[in-house]
């Protein structure tokens, strides 16, 4: 049964049933407050009530979606687009094979603009997660990833924060000598024990020797961490950030985390 006393104005409920397949979904609609005009290449994050990601979608030319997770449970969807504030809607209940149909409203926010734009090409309307393939890797369900959603709730007050409580990874700060000054670092536990992961910036790795020598939040702020993509197994690891590696005796061994910016 849906808790209907904590779901926001801006997600009106219409049904909800049980499915004769496997699964649980949400099927929608993401659409402008007021206009009803829907809303293309809107990015939908599923979460736990507990802040944890589920899976993730885009909207279609009509602003339809269908999301869904493998596990019965209390959902939150969050819905972020070009052009519009990032909406919560739920907390939603689905039992085994439940469904639940929604219509997602979003209110429009002005996007600053440094100079005049003449054209803008019809990709670039594509949510900066979408278009750097956060969102499909997050549907492939491997590895552990840190939303926007999650980033900006988070108490963390500097980027190793991020990573508190995650299985497998500790959060510390170098001793002694002249790293005593340096900011907390993000090891993972490996075979023999601790160890340094990859860090890869936008896309790109960044070298051992300028990671070393300074702390996490000195290579990527807080207040510039769009999202985070962490893994933390050698299985875990997309091809792109070295999975199938292994000359060099890293290739990903120790984890690997995808940093991406805020840049739309």
């Amino acid at each position: 049964m849906l808790k209907r006393g904590v779901v926001p104005i801006l997600a009106a409920l219409f049904a909800f049933g049980i499915s004769p397949v496997g699964g649980q979904t949400i099927a929608g609609r993401l659409m402008e407050v007021e206009s009803d005009l829907p809303i293309e290449l809107g990015l939908i994050i599923m979460l736990t009530e507990g802040g944890d990601s589920v899976t993730a979608t885009i909207t279609d030319e009509d602003g339809d979606f269908v999301i869904g997770s493998r596990d019965p449970g209390s959902f939150v969807l969050v819905a972020s687009a070009f052009g519009y504030r990032e909406t919560r809607a739920g907390v939603f209940e689905l039992g085994e094979g439940g469904e639940l149909d929604i219509e997602f409203r979003v209110v429009p926010q002005p996007m600053p603009l440094e100079e005049m734009i003449v054209a803008l090409d019809r990709p670039a309307l594509q949510h900066s997660l979408i278009r750097n393939g956060f969102v499909r890797r997050l549907q492939r369900g491997l590895g552990r990833f840190i939303t926007p959603y999650e980033i900006e709730r988070s108490p963390a007050a500097a980027t190793a924060e991020l990573f508190r409580g995650i299985p497998g990874m500790v959060v510390n700060r170098p001793g002694g000598g002249l790293f005593s000054h340096m900011g907390e670092q993000v090891q993972m536990r490996g075979p023999t024990g601790l160890c340094t992961p990859d860090i890869y910036l936008d896309g790109a790795r960044v070298s051992y020797e300028a990671f070393g020598l300074m702390a996490l939040e000195n290579l990527v702020p807080l207040d510039v961490v769009d999202a985070v993509e962490v893994y933390r197994r050698p299985a875990e690891v997309p091809i792109e950030y070295g999975g199938t590696q292994t000359s060099d005796g890293r290739g990903g061994g120790c984890g690997v985390l995808v940093f991406w910016t805020k840049r739309r």
